[in-house]
């Protein structure tokens, strides 16, 4: 009897979980479908103790004109004055925005209006899939750009790609923030302000925000680890040709011990970045170990040397949440990132 009892108790509290979890299920479909498809923001979190202690806003896209985002992580956002240019971050393959809240503290912390922004950096990676197919790597590039230029190797699609993201993403930071200046970075007939944003990524995102930089005029650009877009004497075609941004206002930092670090120094080479920037400065790459270069030194391409871990490792920590740390538990490369991120003209103050 004792046993039946059991059963039937354990039957009804199995039930009642199922229910719960349903009615939870249906109350954030809800939520979705109120807010247009799009995931709703989280709270303000803070970060464990290995992460930054500022706030950023996260949110999801969830969908665009009615098509379920792939993949669909946490954007992260955030700004201080409401008139600073925009850095837009764009990850590794298959990492994420939150893999490198460091930095993007960093940025915040000078002004910017910050965005980390997903997209579509899944499966292979792009040197992986190109090697050494100098046309293959425009052709990827373009169609997680706009999503055009579908091919075998990439089929992200209209909706999915970095400018319907980005669009998206700047409407849901206006709706949210309406004092905060978001809005004024993609005006009423959709265009993108290019020349108030800062591209920047990591490895592949790297990649392609100097590919952005070639086919539109930002404000500037900033590649870590990146682009991997050269194998011997071949390079990506694209960077053959000029672009609408000036190789004096991109830069790229790499780690000496990086693994891709022969392919990335190829892609500096095709896009001009590794010649002396001033009359009588260093060669380039410039090499330090964190310090920033010296005061009227202007080396658009720089090789660090502080050890930090295997050839794997080096690749991911010159930028990533896993970057060494000095004794106050501020990033070593910090001085280097802030360098970088005030080779481009700030707007002057004009209010809180």
């Amino acid at each position: 009897m004792k046993h039946r009892l059991l059963l039937v108790v354990a039957a009804v509290v199995l039930v009642a979980i199922g229910l719960g979890t349903l009615v939870a299920a249906n109350v954030l479909a809800g939520q979705r479908v109120a807010d247009h498809g799009r995931e709703p923001a989280h709270a303000h979190e803070r970060s464990d103790a290995r992460g930054p202690r500022d706030e950023f806003h996260r949110f999801r896209l969830g969908a665009i004109d009615g098509e379920r985002l792939e993949p669909n992580r946490d954007d992260f956002a955030a700004r201080t004055a409401a008139d600073g240019p925009l850095l837009l971050f764009l990850p590794a393959t298959r990492a994420r925005p939150a893999d490198y809240q460091r930095f993007l503290t960093t940025a915040l912390g000078d002004g910017y209006h910050v965005l980390g922004l997903d997209y579509w950096n899944l499966g292979k990676t792009l040197s992986g899939t190109c090697e050494a197919d100098p046309h293959c790597y425009g052709t990827v590039q373009r169609n997680r750009f706009d999503g055009t230029r579908q091919s075998d190797f990439s089929a992200v699609s209209p909706a999915g790609s970095i400018v319907s993201r980005f669009r998206d993403a700047i409407a849901h930071l206006d709706d949210v923030d309406p004092t905060g200046g978001w809005g004024r970075f993609v005006a009423a007939d959709e265009d993108i302000a290019w020349s108030d944003i800062v591209v920047a990524g990591h490895s592949q995102g790297g990649g392609e925000a100097a590919y952005i930089a070639h086919i539109r005029p930002v404000l500037g650009a900033l590649m870590f680890a990146s682009p991997v877009e050269s194998l011997g004497p071949v390079h990506a075609a694209w960077m053959d040709r000029p672009g609408a941004t000036p190789a004096s206002r991109m830069y790229a930092v790499d780690d000496v011990r990086d693994e891709f670090g022969p392919r990335i120094r190829g892609s500096w080479t095709a896009l001009g970045l590794d010649v002396p920037a001033t009359a009588g400065g260093p060669a380039e790459p410039w090499r330090t170990d964190t310090a920033a270069p010296p005061e009227g030194w202007e080396p658009h391409a720089i090789l660090t040397d502080i050890r930090i871990g295997t050839p794997a490792q080096s690749h991911s920590r010159i930028i990533k949440d896993s970057t060494p740390l000095d004794a106050e538990g501020q990033p070593r490369l910090i001085a280097l990132w802030q360098w970088l991120l005030r080779r481009f003209p700030l707007p002057a103050p004009t209010g809180p």
